[in-house]
Parts: C-alpha cells; structure tokens; sequence
C-alpha cells in the first residue's frame, strides 16, 4: 500500500523526485504530480493511496465539480485499474 498526503507545498519534496521502488508508488507519485500541475486540485486537501493499481482518494474538497475533478484526473493517469473516490465537497 502508498499513501501519499496532498498536503505538500507547492514544489514536491526532493524525496518524490526519485524513482519508487514499486508500481503503486510510481503511480501514486505520477497523480500526485499531475494533481500539482492542476490549477483547479493544486490547493486541495487531497490524499492519495494506492493499492494494487486502485486510487483511493480522501480528503474534503471545495465542491462537487473539484471532487468530479479529481476523479477524472485519477482515472486519466496511466496504469490505473480503478479509483474509489471517497472525497466530499465541504458545506461552505
């Protein structure tokens, strides 16, 4: 299992420039960077795990269309089986 936490600054730390060692790593790093270069995620609370190939997203975001958002992205990144989008849209 990955779990990566969105709430990183907006320049990844040094340790994800590195190659991971395994597949779901890899694929956690590839979203997480895509989601960074997103201007509509870039400043969401989103966390990220991966678990054999499927994306689990958790975290409250700022509407449904950012979660819809999300889930599209994670869908789009290579070498995804499935994503369980457990994000919620905050109440504002």
């Amino acid at each position: 299992m990955t779990y990566v936490p969105w709430f990183l600054p907006y320049q990844p730390p040094s340790a994800f420039r590195s190659e991971p060692a395994c597949e779901d790593a890899r694929l956690a790093c590839r979203l997480l960077d895509r989601m960074l270069r997103d201007p509509l995620l870039r400043h969401e609370h989103i966390c990220i795990e991966v678990q054999n190939r499927v994306v689990i997203l958790e975290g409250v975001v700022s509407s449904v269309e950012v979660r819809a958002h999300a889930h599209e992205c994670a869908w789009d990144t290579p070498g995804v089986h499935d994503v369980n989008n457990q994000l919620h849209a905050s109440q504002r």
